[in-house]
């Protein structure tokens, strides 16, 4: 029996098999007793999130952030700016840190992931001593050197979560 007899005979029965039952599922509506496709997920590690090219622009951000100089200069890179009492608080609490030890910071950012003009990532903050803290850091598209700005709140909390 040759490969084209054997397709041929299986299409026939196919073909005679289904005229047989009438066909009937081809022009029957929808039945309600078929269950419904679930997704499924095994454990299978998801692909990388769809901006790593984001990288270097949004590393960039975090570390003018955390470079030494007082905070009014750092309004371009914080959603909103920062207006003078923020600033002077913002020094004080760096400058502190700083005398304790705890700068620089050095960020490792995961995980980044964009929609129109924003994006979120894992950022994590190691400060000098050692201590680390990660948290989901929102940045928005800005008039900053590097085109991303951080959220006000997003600064604050990292900065502080660091010490």
């Amino acid at each position: 029996m040759t490969l084209k007899t054997l397709v041929t005979g299986v299409a026939a029965a196919a073909l005679v098999g289904g005229a047989a039952a009438g066909v009937t599922s081809v022009a029957s509506p929808a039945s309600s007793s078929t269950p419904a496709v679930q997704p499924v997920v095994w454990e299978i590690p998801m692909p990388q999130a769809p901006a790593p090219e984001l990288q270097a622009p949004l590393m960039q951000t975090l570390q003018a952030l955390a470079a030494g100089g007082s905070f009014i200069g750092k309004a371009p890179y914080i959603e909103g700016g920062i207006g003078r009492i923020e600033s002077i608080a913002a020094d004080r609490a760096y400058n502190k840190a700083a005398a304790e030890g705890k700068f620089p910071l050095t960020f490792n950012i995961a995980n980044i992931d964009q929609e129109d003009g924003a994006a979120t990532a894992d950022v994590t903050a190691t400060s000098a001593l050692g201590t680390s803290a990660t948290q989901n850091v929102a940045f928005v598209a800005g008039p900053s050197p590097t085109g991303w700005q951080i959220s006000k709140s997003s600064a604050l909390n990292l900065l502080s979560s660091a010490g």
